[in-house]
């Protein structure tokens, strides 16, 4: 859902100030329980796929090795 889509939506409803706090309210509540730290993503990602989390973590270090002399090369073209 795009923020067209969103705003188009939310004039459907027309929600008093009330309503919108209520609403407001309840999808930050929504977010904030969704926020999970980064090494826990990770812990659960390796245990329902190990390779799969082995692989992204794999290349994730050669990106990380790989990006500056390619940043300096794409640099030194333009």
């Amino acid at each position: 859902m795009n923020d067209e889509e969103l705003d188009g939506v939310w004039a459907t409803l027309q929600p008093t100030v009330r309503r919108r706090q209520r609403i407001d309210a309840r999808v930050f509540a929504w977010l904030e329980a969704r926020v999970t730290p980064l090494a826990a993503e990770w812990l659960g990602l390796f245990r329902s796929a190990p390779i799969s989390a082995a692989g992204l973590g794999a290349v994730g270090a050669l990106s990380t090795i790989t990006a500056p002399p390619l940043f300096w090369l794409a640099g030194a073209l333009i």
